[in-house]
């Protein structure tokens, strides 16, 4: 099976230093994905959104898988918070912060969370729609809010039931600077499956259009293309085949029963009477004709078989 998630982060062309991180993980039915991108310049933005996307992983992991993908994701981004504020404090960077943007898919839902400007775009039918709202305000790209903040962080939290075809991309905002929404739907379309392609593409674009911050983005596939069309197809025709299998098999069994010999004919002989002498010397015994056996039998029946799909 084709991977259903692809990542790719680069520096861009201003910056030194890479201050993005994402996570990509697969638990079972459950794909979880983060882009975090580390604010207050330096170290601590790289300590923050590092401690953000450990943390989230962790937290999400641990939680019980009965929980509700939403409350799990929730939570998950509150610890993240405290354990930013832990790595802020234990680095000696104590305005280090960063953005999150956070999904977890499974059976067809996505949950996704953020706080700050780190988007979530579903792409469909050849658009894209912005499924997040960005927490920003002044100056430009001044982010109000954020991991890392001790008051405390409640996340905009949106579920979008996926369909088919359907892709979702998580990105920081040195993508958005750069390329506008409906850019996005074009490069991820036109790349079909290939995922590792739509992502380079997108870095690319963003770094061919000056690049002036660091760029990172997940694309993540709902269900390959044409997979969900042919799957019916192929439980359809299985199906079928089961059925004239079935068909066959009991016609079979119908014709040998039928070709059978029964049973043989039960015959109840009568024993001829004794002759009486007579006495006349040219008399003659004449024996009682044999009575006609008229067998008895019991036909079988054929089972009619009952043709399970």
């Amino acid at each position: 099976m084709a991977r259903r998630t692809a990542a790719r982060t680069d520096t861009g062309r201003i910056r030194e230093g890479n201050e993005d991180r994402y996570l990509v993980r697969d638990d079972r039915d459950v794909t979880l994905m983060a882009v975090a991108d580390g604010v207050g310049g330096g170290p601590g933005g790289e300590v923050a959104a590092s401690a953000a996307v450990d943390e989230l992983a962790a937290r999400f992991f641990a939680a019980p898988r009965a929980q509700p993908l939403a409350e799990r994701l929730g939570d998950a981004v509150r610890d993240a918070n405290t354990a930013v504020l832990r790595a802020a404090d234990t680095s000696g960077n104590a305005s280090a912060a960063s953005t999150l943007v956070a999904a977890a898919v499974a059976k067809g839902q996505a949950v996704i969370a953020n706080l700050g400007d780190s988007r979530a775009y579903l792409v469909r039918d050849g658009a894209s729609r912005q499924v997040t709202e960005d927490h920003s305000g002044i100056p430009a790209h001044g982010i109000t809010r954020f991991v890392g903040d001790p008051r405390g962080v409640q996340a905009d939290v949106y579920v979008e039931e996926l369909r088919p075809g359907d892709r979702l991309v998580l990105c920081s905002d040195g993508l958005t600077r750069h390329v506008e929404p409906e850019e996005i739907a074009l490069v991820v379309g036109t790349s079909g499956d290939d995922l590792d392609s739509a992502a380079q593409r997108l870095v690319e674009l963003a770094n061919s259009r000056g690049g002036e911050d660091n760029v990172t983005v997940i694309v993540h596939s709902a269900l390959p293309f044409g997979r969900a069309a042919s799957a019916p197809r192929r439980i359809v025709g299985l199906a079928m085949f089961i059925v004239i299998v079935l068909l066959v098999v009991s016609g079979a069994i119908a014709v040998l029963f039928a070709v059978a010999p029964g049973q043989p004919p039960s015959i109840t002989a009568s024993p001829s009477p004794s002759a009486t002498a007579s006495p006349s010397p040219s008399a003659s015994a004449s024996p009682s004709p044999s009575p006609s056996a008229t067998p008895t039998e019991t036909p079988s029946e054929s089972p009619t078989p009952s043709a399970s799909p």
